[in-house]
């Protein structure tokens, strides 16, 4: 037996011996010469060098954030909104689809949001095609171009019919039917779309109807229920900012005189002021409503979504939401902008600093116009919607378009909707501002 260890131990050695022999092929003439040896100058160690390592910094650039800079006066303000403003119409026209949306299902990246099901792509597309509509109506009063884009875009929207849910768990159609509210109420009120009226009033009243029926158990909204058991999402899921978005559609499709379902608004004002935060952020859902700590329930991680929830709040005449309130919650984004300026065009969710995702950049700044057009007038709101328009000029893209989220093929159309809805609402605002510094202009006065 001994013998036999042995032996096998031999042909073992042998085997290697050979294998390694193999492993190393005999030189030809083509083979490089081996390169000499190259001399290494020793050099001190950065941490080595206590003068290198205590320096400062070298700093480009002011410390002062971008959105805490001083703002422009009014006339210079609303000089670039004009051009901001035609520059975004320009690139809409452009970029309509020949069907009449806005936006598509094509993605240059790999990997994306979750889906669920491709039937999300009927949410995001109807959603973004609103939006963009929504943006249009205004400039198609004296716009012919603007004006035959708005119509095809409704009509293709008038095709679509409802937009149901991805699945039980997934329905980001929750986005469509909120914009189909919003652009339904505002195309009912625009005498120059009388022969859409009845039409996007039928639309108006079955997404209402459908909003009920989509808000969940708790009163809110969201786009996901990971516990859904009946029709209604089960609740436990809904977010703030789905919550005040829906509630603001719903108070504009009210006045637009749509009846709304009884108890709906006050379902969804329980479950809103259940999210708010002493520190004047709402949290990001009811399910993280008792983690006031968390970074995403900050206020730099909440920036984007106090606005619709101020204003929400304060149009249903909410305790505690004042016009101090709404000032002070544009402060507040105006303060933290850095931190939702950071996330506005990465590429996964919730990466940047405090959660923010780029996704509710324009989505916030939009909701933070609307705050200041009920804000209390004064020299605080003057300064804040300055701010705000100088904001949107910043943020355009050199072709017109404006972009905060690479969402599939969606991404520029939405943001584009957005930013031009934003600058709509402040137009007055600034006009207004610019009559009262000047003297000649009907009812101006200098300023003190």
């Amino acid at each position: 037996m001994r013998d036999l260890v042995r032996i096998r131990a031999c042909v073992l050695a042998s085997a290697l011996a050979a294998g390694a022999g193999c492993a190393s092929p005999p030189e030809t003439v083509m083979s490089p010469a081996p390169a000499p040896p190259v001399a290494m100058e020793p050099r001190p160690s950065v941490a080595a060098e206590p003068s290198v390592a205590a320096a400062p910094l070298a700093r480009t650039g002011t410390d002062v954030p971008p959105a805490l800079r001083p703002v422009p006066d009014a006339p210079q303000v609303r000089a670039r909104m004009r051009a901001a403003r035609a520059r975004g119409l320009a690139w809409a026209l452009a970029n309509q689809r020949p069907d009449g949306s806005f936006g598509t299902f094509e993605s240059p990246r790999a990997r994306e949001v979750y889906l669920d099901t491709q039937s999300s792509h009927r949410a995001f597309h109807t959603a973004t095609t609103a939006l963009v509509c929504w943006s249009l109506i205004a400039p198609a009063v004296d716009d012919p171009a603007a004006a035959a884009a708005l119509e095809r875009g409704l009509g293709w929207l008038e095709r679509q019919g409802e937009i149901g849910r991805a699945s039980g768990n997934t329905f980001y159609s929750v986005w469509a039917h909120t914009y189909l509210i919003e652009l339904a109420a505002s195309v009912v009120r625009s005498p120059h779309l009388a022969p859409h009226h009845a039409a996007w009033r039928e639309v108006m009243e079955r997404e209402v109807a459908v909003a009920r029926r989509e808000q969940s158990a708790e009163g809110g909204w969201a786009y996901y229920d990971f516990n859904h058991v009946g029709q209604n999402p089960s609740g436990n899921e809904s977010t703030s900012f789905n919550t005040a978005a829906m509630i603001e559609a719903l108070l504009d499709a009210r006045e637009a005189g749509a009846a709304l379902p009884e108890g709906v608004l006050a379902d969804a004002m329980t479950c809103l002021e259940r999210m708010r935060i002493p520190t004047g952020a709402f949290a990001y859902g009811t399910y993280a409503q008792l983690g006031v700590a968390a970074d995403y329930n900050k206020v730099s991680g909440a920036s984007g979504r106090l606005q619709v929830c101020n204003l929400s709040l304060f149009r249903m005449g909410a305790t505690g939401i004042d016009g101090e309130s709404l000032l002070r919650g544009v402060e507040q984004l105006r303060t933290h902008h850095h931190y939702i300026e950071i996330a506005r065009g990465r590429v996964m969710p919730h990466e940047a600093y405090y959660r923010n995702s780029g996704y509710y950049y324009f989505f916030g700044h939009y909701y933070c116009a609307r705050v200041l057009q009920v804000a209390p007038a004064g020299a605080r709101r003057d300064l804040l919607v300055r701010w705000l328009a100088e904001q949107m000029a910043i943020d355009q893209n050199p072709d017109g378009s404006w972009f905060d989220y690479p969402l599939y093929g969606y991404g520029f159309a939405y943001a584009t909707g957005y930013a031009m809805r934003t600058l709509e609402l402040l137009v007055p605002l600034i006009e207004a501002q610019c009559a009262a510094g000047d003297p000649a202009a009907p009812g101006g006065a200098p300023r003190p």
